[in-house]
């Protein structure tokens, strides 16, 4: 990362700034401005959202489609990037889409995302009218199921064991068959003390 990175342009972060950073494994993500920079995920939360991914991908009926970390604009200053997403674009091939474009946002929650995909997410994208909202828990297996309710909320179905909807389309996944088989075998090795 360079130091201009680190200095926050006059009138804060926009989308513009965004298209001009290099691709990288790290995601960018504006709240008024405010650039938020998230590490790559680990290998569980990546498994996981690839064998959804698959899932989803085939079930989706045309014309919509299945992306994975693909970011929202809300706004110039105001950007999220999902774990997983079903859109309706003329265009899907973008690296970015407009809330109206986006009809399922999916999130796997990670270790110190639980404030973030449980409060502030839901309640942007219930804000900018995405009409669903899946949260996965992958310790316990859970899902969460939101969709849009009364003004703009959501309606939280859940916690289930399955994500079982029937809008925008049929679906039925035990969230457990998402894990992979190495899933729940520990937290692996620690990482050495420097200079030991």
């Amino acid at each position: 990362m360079t130091d201009s990175l680190l200095v926050m342009p006059p009138g804060g972060w926009t989308v513009d700034d965004l298209d001009a950073l290099p691709e990288s494994h790290h995601r960018y993500e504006l709240t008024d401005g405010a650039l938020t920079v998230s590490p790559s995920p680990s290998s569980l939360h990546q498994a996981v959202t690839a064998r959804l991914y698959g899932r989803l991908d085939a079930v989706t009926p045309e014309p919509l489609v299945v992306t994975q970390a693909v970011e929202i604009r809300f706004g110039r200053q105001l950007t999220r990037i999902p774990d997983v997403l079903v859109v309706r674009s003329d265009n899907p091939g973008r690296h970015w889409f407009a809330p109206s474009e986006v009809l399922v946002v999916i999130e796997i929650e990670s270790p110190g995302s639980h404030l973030e995909d449980r409060a502030t997410k839901p309640a942007l994208y219930a804000r900018y009218g995405i009409p669903h909202y899946w949260r996965i828990e992958l310790e316990p297996p859970l899902v969460s199921t939101y969709c849009v309710g009364h003004g703009d909320s959501y309606q939280m179905i859940g916690p289930d064991r399955c994500l079982s909807v029937t809008e925008p389309f049929d679906l039925n996944i035990a969230v457990v068959d998402l894990l992979p088989s190495w899933a729940g075998r520990g937290g692996g090795p620690t990482v050495p003390e420097q200079g030991s």
